[in-house]
This record gives C-alpha cells, sequence and structure tokens, in this order.
C-alpha cells in the first residue's frame, strides 16, 4: 500500500476543529468520494479507501452531496434498455 502525505498547518486544522486523526479520516473520506463521483472508483473500492463499510460510505457520500447512484449517461441508457 501506498501512503501519501499531505501537509497541514495546524491553525487550519484548529480552525477545522479537527485533530490530524480527524483531518486523516475526513480526508481519506472527501478524497474516495471524489473519486468515486469522477467514477475512478468503484463504490466499493471507494467505501474501502474511506475505511468503511460500503453502507456507511454510502450514508457519508450523502452528507457530502454526492449520488449513490453515479451511472454514465451511456451506462443509465443501457440499463433502461434492460428494464
Amino acid at each position: 500500500m501506498t501512503t501519501v502525505e499531505v501537509p497541514v498547518d495546524d491553525r487550519w486544522l484548529a480552525s477545522a476543529g479537527m485533530n490530524a486523526t480527524e483531518a486523516q479520516h475526513e480526508f481519506r473520506l472527501i478524497l474516495a468520494a471524489k473519486l468515486f463521483e469522477l467514477h475512478r472508483l468503484t463504490l466499493g473500492q471507494a467505501a474501502e479507501m474511506a475505511g468503511l463499510p460500503v453502507w456507511n460510505f454510502m450514508e457519508a457520500l450523502s452528507r457530502l452531496g454526492v449520488s449513490v447512484i453515479n451511472l454514465t449517461d451511456e451506462q443509465l441508457a443501457h440499463e433502461f434498455r434492460q428494464a
């Protein structure tokens, strides 16, 4: 597994009311949600990246305003043709 470090000024953490551990969790969740939204990760992959069970990750997506239904127009058209 690769680890990526992101420097964060302590003042930013303090103003956000977070400690380093909370920020790490929040950053992983936000990154996973964005990569899911951009179709770079599947729902399961993104949930794993966020360190959450899929159901909890789906709830977190809702809180972040990211749709759980993440199909491209082509995929959506295919689903309608199959229905």
